[in-house]
């Protein structure tokens, strides 16, 4: 019960502030002699429940719960915790599936484990995590199917080990003392602490892991050991976890759909070598001029409907449909060490250090028919321009389109296919290293310095693809009537031959990217506190941030023309292909081609000598070179940030009600430097600054010992993805229509007006039944956008073009803008027991339910033109309603529990695509999970963990009403055996 009391102790006795400041930086023990009186009003009254139920054994996971409300009972403002119950014991294997069980969270699962959170509406990116009280990001990729690289200030959670944290605390209201750059919440992560801990204490414990989608085995071992020394004066803890886990990710995607209208154009049957009249890229919903009906007996077995059917406007089709399967092998290695020294009575100095290491080896194997997301070709290799051309250059037989304008049913000749073998290898590297000084000055005058810097590496120095095709294919079948999730497509050929397959000289080509994300932050904070009486505390300090962010990024796009064909090294196609894959995990529909094979990358690089970036035999093939994709992903931004505050605490008796509070005001001022590249070797800077007044209220009003009624308001700020901020950007002019992506360094921040009411009623031991309301007027929001234009018209650099391209092109600009925002409401309710008044083993249940109901409502641009439309959409990442609930059953020996959590579907993108009102979204999912121990002797105790138990799959869709499939994806159940040993 160590633990428990000393959370207890620290947040007991500063509210709000010590939350911050006592749960999470300051150490217990000083903390302890500062605790100012409660009124009787707040005083918990537990002794008689206590005392009627003293035969119900509070260890484990009941402990955890009781100190968790604890935590947020003796809060000012609105907060949830999660506690470990004893050392190296976190209650779940995955810090963001402990935070879905906490009211007005959810999370994305990323490869069968959760890796970013949602707070009351607000994605990762809207939040702020700490560890140990510092500010933390961490940049990695996705462990799943699409998933990009995380360069924004969200937290990958995934990356350290729970066994290495003791507790979280998420605080949803704001208050002065406490940093800015919250819109969502401020998540707390705290590793344990030698000096509450006295002694001599370790725990070891091993898992191993099995997952059923690719029935493979591995390993987890995680280890804790704390001592005290010097009469409790001094301490050392150090903890470690270690891991590997096999992800398999079973899939059928499609990128995005495409209307007639756009630049790829329409199915238009051709005579072979005959150029083809482009459909205008602009052409929206004017008459289609050339709806290239062929005549009667030309292409035998086509029905001329099937052109009228498609090549209109309005229509849509899928772009890139295909199979795939993604699989990745992960190993975490993670370290927390702490050493604290209380040289007085006065004094305590606390260093902390946190280090891990993340690896991932991923392959993405994938095929489809290219010719749906291609239009017209340059004749290459042996290919003529007409063969290349994809789309117009397909044949359609039959179609069938729905009434949201989908095509649903077609039968195709002459189609392209590619299967694609893409490998990365990546290793992101965290550490974090803190000091926390704190000093009592007299009897009323505490004083809290605290430094500290985090790094998060992300290196990513191999990625490669390669690609073999098929060209000019008769009797491609693509059917989602049935089937809509998983359509069929039948490509009307043996995939699994490696004859039906060509790595086609001076066509198919070799990629190799690197990348390297680093987030370099560093802290300086200093509190002082004067309580002036036993009611009254005066708060002031502040806090300096720096942040850098730097992305680096090298490719070479090289053709097989660098290199002799597969016949000149002395090889068939069949020499570099992998063994046939079948994606048989997902329930796809019978005729489907979904086994196929794909290239062997190792087999190529060794066959052709380039497995190093060096000039071979074959010729220079090193990654030197940057692409125009390449440059304009080299920039970085440095921010940096001072924030100075006051804040004022009271807690007080008004007659029989206790009140507890705090107002205050921060100031933050904001300078941040940026610069990148704009196309090739066109470097760009931009400087900015801005200010933000954030005054909170607190206020927590003690009606009974068991009845709290709490209110909050606050200005609150978040600033924008520092990925967003750079001035540079990529540009695409290979082929008509052009493209670019660029930045916005003159972003303003996010910024809302915060509101917060809940009652709380504690009426019993453990045990909890609230409601809360929370409002957030968001008044400036930032967005992804996307317009069409031209080259010249869009202000890019014209030196970038040659002699031959026209700078009125048409092309595509993806940016970033502020838009007006919009509002947020929201309820959370609340319910946790233990059944002690339960007669014989029932009193070892207990339960824990939670339901939130959000209502969003954002106003989004279509263009990045200011005056241009807008359209009312809900929040992307918010489910409109979510749920937990948990069932556990403990007593002195055996624990089990299940997890249950609901959330309905959500936007993922607003908008679409440029000047579609329209958007991607994910379906509802259902998750459930299960955890069991038993204690086998006072020392050893057996575990085991089941994860997904409902095989929930990933289900994203592309457009509100014609819901075409984006994603469909399993990766399948997860069970965790092992055992514990305490010393």
């Amino acid at each position: 019960m160590t633990e428990f009391f000393a959370i207890r102790q620290r947040l007991g006795t500063c509210s709000s502030s010590l939350a911050l400041m006592g749960l999470l930086a300051m150490p217990t023990a000083a903390l302890a002699q500062q605790a100012p009186a409660t009124p009787a009003a707040a005083q918990p009254q537990d002794s008689a429940a206590d005392t009627q139920t003293q035969d119900i054994v509070v260890t484990g996971f009941r402990q955890s719960l009781r100190s968790a409300l604890n935590v947020k009972k003796q809060a000012t403002g609105v907060v949830d915790g999660i506690n470990a119950s004893d050392i190296a014991s976190f209650p779940d294997a995955n810090l963001a599936d402990s935070l879905q069980r906490i009211p007005g969270i959810s999370i994305e699962r990323d490869g069968g484990e959760g890796r970013q959170i949602t707070v009351r509406g607000l994605s990762g990116d809207f939040s702020r995590t700490r560890l140990n009280g510092l500010e933390s990001t961490i940049a990695t990729t996705g462990s799943t199917l699409g998933a990009g690289i995380n360069k924004g200030r969200s937290f990958d959670y995934s990356v350290l080990a729970s066994e290495l944290f003791n507790s979280i605390v998420v605080r949803k209201t704001q208050s002065a003392e406490i940093d800015e750059g919250s819109l969502g919440a401020t998540v707390d992560l705290q590793t344990a602490r030698p000096l509450d801990l006295p002694g001599f204490q370790a725990a070891i414990s091993a898992q191993t892991a099995y997952y059923d989608i690719n029935k493979s085995f591995a390993p987890r071992l995680a280890g804790s050991v704390s001592k005290t020394f010097a009469d409790g004066r001094i301490g050392i803890m150090l903890s470690g976890a270690y891991s590997k886990r096999n992800v398999q990710e079973d899939a059928y995607s499609n990128t995005v759909l495409a209307d007639f209208g756009d630049v790829n154009g329409g199915f238009c049957p051709i005579v072979p070598n005959t150029p083809v009249t482009p459909v205008d890229p602009l052409v929206g919903s004017k008459p289609v001029t050339n709806p290239c009906i062929p005549a009667p007996g030309q292409f035998p077995g086509s029905t001329p409907s099937a052109y009228n059917t498609v090549n209109r406007p309005n229509v849509f089709v899928p772009k890139l449909p295909g199979y795939g399967r993604f699989v990745n092998k992960e190993e975490r290695m993670g370290f927390a060490g702490t050493v604290q020294a209380k040289p007085t009575d006065s004094t305590l100095i606390t260093i902390d250090g946190v280090f891990a290491r993340y690896k991932q080896h991923q392959n993405d194997l994938a095929t489809n028919p290219i010719s749906l997301n291609r239009a017209n070709g340059t004749a290459t290799a042996g290919l003529t321009a007409a063969q290349l051309t994809g789309r117009p250059n397909m044949k359609i037989r039959d179609a069938q389109v729905d009434a949201n304008g989908q095509l649903v049913y077609g039968v195709f000749d002459d189609v392209d296919f590619s299967v694609t073998n893409s490998e990365n290898r990546s290793t992101t590297t965290f550490y974090q290293a803190g000091i926390n000084i704190d000093q009592k000055i007299g009897d009323t005058v505490d004083l809290h310095l605290q430094y500290g810097q985090s790094q998060s590496i992300f290196d990513n120095p191999y990625s490669r693809l390669v690609t073999f095709s098929r060209f000019d294919s008769d009797g491609f079948v693509y059917d989602a009537r049935t089937s809509p999730t998983r359509p069929i497509l039948s490509y009307g050929f043996d995939a699994t031959n490696p004859n039906n397959w060509q790595f086609l000289n001076g066509y198919d080509n070799i990629r190799e990217f690197t990348n390297k994300v680093t987030n370099r932050l560093h802290t300086a904070k200093g509190d002082l506190k004067w309580q002036v009486n036993d009611q009254f505390t005066v708060k002031v300090g502040g806090a300096y941030k720096r942040f850098n962010f730097i992305s680096a990024r090298q490719q070479r796009i090289a053709s097989t023309t660098t290199i002799p064909t597969l016949g000149s090294a002395g090889l068939t196609i069949g020499d570099v292909s992998t063994a046939p894959i079948s994606i048989n995990t997902i329930g796809l529909p019978n005729g489907s081609t979904s086994s196929f094979v794909v290239p062997n990358i190792g087999k190529i690089m060794d066959a052709f000598g380039v497995d190093c970036y060096c000039v071979n035999q074959y010729g220079d093939f090193r990654l030197g070179s940057l692409g125009t994709g390449a440059q304009g992903d080299n920039r970085s931004v440095q921010e940096e940030d001072v924030s100075p505050y006051l804040q004022f605490d009271f807690n007080m008796d008004l007659g029989s009600v206790g009140l507890r509070g705090d107002a205050g005001i921060r100031y933050a001022h904001t300078h941040q430097y940026s610069e990148g590249f704009v196309g090739i070797g066109t470097p760009v800077n931009f400087t900015r600054n801005y200010e933000d007044w954030l005054p909170a209220l607190n206020l927590a009003l003690d009606i009974t010992p068991k009845l709290t009624a709490r209110f909050a308001a606050a200005k609150v700020m978040s600033r924008p993805s520092l990925s967003f901020l750079t001035p540079g950007g990529s540009i695409s002019t290979a082929n008509p229509p052009f493209s670019a992506t660029v930045g916005n360094p003159q972003l303003d921040p996010y910024r809302a007006t915060n509101l917060d009411a809940s009652i709380e009623w504690y009426f019993q031991p453990g045990a909890l039944l609230s409601v809360a309301y929370f409002h957030k007027d968001v008044s400036s929001f930032v967005q992804q956008i996307s317009s069409i234009t031209t080259y010249a018209a869009a202000g890019l650099p014209l030196e970038l073009l040659t002699s031959a391209q026209d700078p009125n092109t048409t092309t595509t600009i993806t940016s970033y803008a502020n838009s007006a925002g919009g509002k947020i409401d929201g309820v959370e309710v609340q319910y946790q027991q233990p059944f002690t008044f339960l007669p014989g083993f029932l009193k070892h249940f207990g339960t824990i339910l939670n339901y939130t109901h959000i209502k969003s409502n954002i106003s989004y641009i279509l263009t990045t033109n200011a005056a241009g439309p807008t359209f009312i959409r809900p929040l992307t990442n918010v489910s409109p309603n979510s749920a937990n609930a948990t069932l556990y059953y403990e007593d002195a020996k055996f624990s089990i529990r299940g997890s249950l959590a609901y959330r309905d579907e959500y936007l993922r993108t607003v908008p679409l695509r440029a000047g579609y009102a329209d958007t991607t979204g994910s379906y509802s999912s259902t998750n459930f999970d299960m955890s069991a121990s038993y204690k086998l002797t006072p020392h050893v105790t057996l575990t085991v963990d089941a994860i997904n138990l409902t095989n929930q799959p990933s289900s994203y869709w592309d457009g509100e009403d014609r819901r075409d499939q984006q994603i469909y994806s399993s990766t399948g159940r997860q069970f965790f055996f092992g055992a514990r040993y305490k010393f």
